[in-house]
């Protein structure tokens, strides 16, 4: 049986975009990944490799298990939207920041809905977070850059900053499906 397509109009008066159940999950899984990273920051004893990778890597297989719980366009960036926001109001960081997340995510979504979508394909969640992830530590080297373009030797460290986040994500991925996979089959996520 076909779903029904849903008109722009229907689309932009809540009937069929998200459900509340579904905005609930997408802020709950956001808070505990903010959570969870915040509580290894401060465990870890503050931004050391060990630390940043450790805490990058919850954060992407929460955000992994999230596409798999919610299988739709616009998740991840509603998800990024929501952490960011969290650490503005609880650290005050982020702000320069939100323009990359926010253009990275979507263009991203963008790209999963033209190959069919999580819904169809539910593997692209794991390209999705990866491609993400990087297109937002690339934008932010770029914004870095035009900050410490008279002292080049700064960019040195947020290069390296970026690196060991960006492997953490990519360790997390894996640890996603995993959590994912057992998530499925106990029942609380369904196909």
């Amino acid at each position: 049986m076909k779903a029904k397509t849903l008109s722009w109009r229907e689309a932009w008066n809540g009937r069929g975009l998200f459900e509340t159940r579904e905005l609930v999950t997408i802020g709950l899984f956001s808070a505990a990944a903010k959570a969870a990273s915040l509580t290894l920051a401060l465990v870890g004893g503050g931004m050391n490799p060990l630390t940043l990778v450790l805490k990058s890597a919850v954060q992407s297989a929460l955000v992994v298990v999230l596409l798999a719980k919610v299988p739709k366009t616009g998740t991840l960036t509603l998800s990024n939207a929501v952490g960011m926001l969290l650490s503005f109001l609880l650290m005050g960081q982020h702000v320069i920041s939100l323009p990359a997340v926010l253009l990275g995510t979507v263009a991203v979504e963008a790209l999963a809905w033209l190959a069919g979508g999580l819904a169809r394909r539910p593997w692209l969640a794991i390209p999705m977070v990866a491609a993400s992830e990087l297109v937002v530590r690339l934008i932010n080297v770029g914004v870095s850059y035009l900050g410490v373009r008279e002292q080049p030797g700064l960019l040195a460290m947020v290069i390296v900053v970026s690196a060991f986040s960006y492997l953490g994500i990519l360790l997390g991925l894996a640890g996603g499906v995993k959590m994912a996979k057992e998530l499925r089959h106990a029942g609380l996520i369904q196909d």
